[in-house]
């Protein structure tokens, strides 16, 4: 059959490096993890982000230069976005309600910068000791922008969204700072996500055409191959229509914008973060999209 031609296919668009290859390249990847790469992209998915489903199919027939998933190694799946736009706090508990009004409050979004971005398989840098002290994961659905736009409506927002991803939201808990400093201070919390490598994301992007209903993912954290954290993206406070509609009030949103939207809280019974340590192995599995594997370094 002709690549990508079927309806039935998950299309996927990554980012990569093949064997003997210089420079990154970006392919669409069927269903059988055929990968076509596309001629003269520079590793930048660009118009790409503009395409739909059926589009990129027409696109993925005219590459004459096909790989197996298994012959490249993976990068981020964005290789230079102009914001990264992080949620906090954007999750109901486990076993309980917030009282928030979605009508009167807004998200809570900070930005991370394009430096902390790497890909799947790659070394989170072991700041312990050094810049932290100690850190956690926090695997999240990740929202690439398509279409851009400002002063998106609730009922268009989803029209801006050409694809999914996985992300982790890797973060300094307690930064390594003079002992006799304020330690309770917003900015600190805040500051420990900007590391460099500490916002690992892929391991490829899922058009938004293939997931049928991002309102109900189930999204699961396992550290060293023990699930962590398990939890669903029906439990989101603000979902993203408002997260879009909110951030696009402010800052207009353009192609490629990777938007965090939260981590799944911890469970009810586990009341302290597990910090990660050296060598830890994180893995991040967001049903329908993929799984974002990467280890702590030494």
């Amino acid at each position: 059959r002709n690549f990508l031609v079927l309806k039935e296919d998950k299309v996927r668009l990554a980012r990569y490096l093949a064997s003997g290859a210089s420079s990154p390249a970006v392919g669409i990847i069927d269903d059988n993890d055929n990968v076509a790469e596309i001629h003269g992209s520079g590793g930048d998915l660009g118009t790409l982000l503009l395409l739909d489903k059926e589009s990129l199919g027409k696109v993925a027939d005219t590459s004459i230069k096909k790989h197996k998933l298994s012959d490249v190694r993976l990068l981020a799946p964005i290789g230079s976005p102009g914001k990264i736009l992080a949620l906090a706090g954007n999750y109901h508990p486990h076993n309980s309600l917030r009282d928030v009004d979605v009508d009167i409050e807004v998200p809570q979004f900070f930005i991370k910068p394009r430096t902390a971005l790497i890909g799947p398989d790659e070394e989170i840098p072991n700041t312990n000791g050094t810049s932290t002290l100690n850190t956690i994961e926090e695997i999240e659905l990740g929202v690439i922008i398509g279409k851009p736009g400002k002063d998106i409506s609730l009922s268009d927002a989803y029209d801006h969204v050409f694809g999914y991803t996985v992300v982790n939201d890797f973060s300094g808990r307690d930064l390594n700072l003079h002992p006799d400093r304020d330690p309770s201070h917003w900015i600190e919390w805040l500051n420990g996500k900007w590391l460099d490598g500490f916002c690992p994301a892929g391991p490829w992007i899922v058009v938004a055409e293939d997931v049928a209903d991002p309102t109900n993912l189930q999204v699961t954290t396992k550290i060293n191959g023990d699930i962590r954290v398990d939890g669903n993206t029906s439990r989101m406070l603000f979902d993203i229509p408002h997260q879009i509609a909110y951030i696009s009030r402010l800052t207009t949103l353009e192609p490629g914008d990777m938007i965090c939207t939260g981590v799944v809280p911890l469970p009810d019974n586990q009341d302290d973060e597990v910090y990660i340590k050296s060598g830890d192995v994180i893995e991040g599995t967001v049903e329908g999209v993929g799984t974002l594997s990467n280890t702590i370094g030494k």
